[in-house]
């Protein structure tokens, strides 16, 4: 687990810095060394080069004497030039490279003052390498064509690694000396990528417990916006069970204040009065209000469940058919009709018609639209519960003979707690909203009218018809 994103940053940077770094400096060794011998092949055969122009083809004797003097004093005269210099450096290269001039016929002519006596190759031309002391020797050998004379330069091998050894260890010393510096720019760099995750701890920290309004910062990184969308999208949901839950406490106070002062003053009747069938009257009130009251709640815990604003997940639907969760609602609605001696029909040409959705909530909806059907449709009447289906729609009616509901008023009967005036049967105004809202849910469309006959309502609700390749996915 990560304890801390900047040390884990930092640490981690680092380490892969030193990778990198250690990998470049292997690599930058490797490729230095070819190029330094390379450079100094050249160097080599250029020297030999140039003496073999210097001397020409008549080398005479004198010279070549005072020539060997001087030569000879070099050393001497390059530590003096050495002792002048600001910053001097002595890496011993004078006694790590060597030449000498040999005529046709095997006679030394000059070389360098600590050059050997004896041969530094064995006159093959060009490039190779040779065994001095126990030293290996890059050598090279030029040959005149017209005097004979052959002039070897040799320099020892030893020179070209501590070259490239010196350029890796100035490397290293380099990532050393910024190895701190490095440190520090990633600490604060990585400190100032985690700023907005600090603004937004700041922001989220000093909330009040009931604000919960979008986290708005004006400039939020790409990384992080994601996270601020799921927070605020957290916060939205929350906000919005807390109103639910604030909306089902106001609605329950509201609804059954009147029913609970009733149900006290029929309890009141009932233990006052001296009448024995005045005291069942008002007990069978009280009970009704009891009814009334109970309906009135599961009412309303079923309202406050139900999200409009989301749809259900891919975990909450199903494969629904509308025949069997029709049969089993009208099941239970049917012992009210018969008590009535209403005809409840249901009409489905196909039992296998179904839609995507969620089946508790689709039995709430029917269950609902039949009881109010069954409630205000008078005595030896007829509700009709139709389903079919068209080529892209799936329908659901429920038809009944009751008093119906004006064209003028259709739209209102959806409102929370709206009931039309002169209604004579109980209820909470809350049936229809619930309704509408399961439809919503399933992306649906519900739509009030009269029947043929003109009297009673006809309510039309159509469902999106699932596709072939909808259905496979369940």
């Amino acid at each position: 687990m990560i304890r801390s994103i900047r040390k884990f940053l930092l640490i981690n940077l680092l380490l892969a810095i030193t990778i990198t770094t250690t990998l470049t400096v292997v690599g930058n060794y490797i490729l230095d060394t070819k190029d330094i011998h390379h450079h100094l092949d050249s160097l080599l055969s250029q020297s030999g080069l140039s003496m073999q122009a210097l001397i020409g083809d008549d080398m005479n004797t004198r010279n070549l004497i005072k020539i060997q003097n001087q030569l000879n004093s070099l050393p001497k005269l390059a530590r003096q030039y050495y002792e002048t210099m600001e910053n001097p450096f002595d890496y011993g290269y004078e006694d790590k490279f060597q030449f000498q001039i040999w005529n046709k016929d095997n006679n030394l002519l000059i070389k360098s003052a600590n050059a050997p006596l004896e041969p530094l190759t064995d006159g093959q031309e060009g490039f190779s390498i040779a065994k001095i002391h126990k030293q290996p020797w890059r050598v090279f050998t030029t040959i005149n064509p017209v005097s004979g004379a052959i002039v070897v330069v040799a320099e020892r091998y030893d020179i070209r690694a501590e070259l490239g050894h010196r350029i890796a260890r100035d490397d290293i010393y380099i990532m050393l000396l910024i190895y701190p510096l490095l440190g520090l720019l990633i600490w604060v760099i990585v400190g100032k990528g985690l700023h907005p995750l600090k603004n937004i701890t700041d922001e989220v920290s000093h909330r009040a417990p009931s604000y919960l309004e979008p986290v708005d910062l004006a400039e939020i990184p790409d990384e992080v916006k994601a996270l601020i969308d799921e927070l605020n999208g957290l916060f939205l949901r929350l906000r919005s069970a807390f109103d639910r839950e604030k909306r089902f406490a106001a609605d329950a106070a509201h609804e059954l204040r009147t029913p609970l002062a009733v149900l006290k003053t029929q309890a009141q009747v009932a233990l006052r009065s001296a009448d024995n069938e005045e005291r069942v009257v008002a007990l069978k009130r009280l009970i009704r209000g009891v009814d009334r009251s109970t309906h009135v709640v599961q009412q309303l815990l079923t309202l406050s469940r139900i999200v409009p604003d989301e749809g259900y997940t891919e975990k909450d639907t199903d494969i629904v058919k509308l025949h069997s969760v029709a049969v089993e609602e009208i099941t239970q609605i049917a012992p009210t009709a018969i008590d009535k001696g209403i005809d409840l029909e249901l009409i489905c040409p196909d039992e296998k018609i179904q839609i995507l959705g969620n089946a508790t909530a689709i039995g709430i909806l029917l269950r609902n639209l039949v009881d109010n059907a069954v409630r205000y449709t008078p005595q030896d009447c007829k509700v009709e519960v139709l389903i079919r289906e068209l080529e892209d729609q799936v329908i659901l009616q429920v038809t009944d003979n009751g008093p119906g509901i004006p064209a003028e008023l259709r739209s209102r009967v959806f409102e929370r707690f709206y009931r039309v005036l002169g209604t004579k049967q109980t209820g909470s105004g809350l049936g229809l909203a619930i309704v509408q809202q399961i439809v919503e849910l399933h992306h649906g469309t519900i739509e009030l009218g009269a029947p043929a006959t003109g009297t009673g309502l006809v309510i039309t609700i159509e469902f999106p018809k699932p596709s072939v390749e909808e259905l496979a996915r369940y």
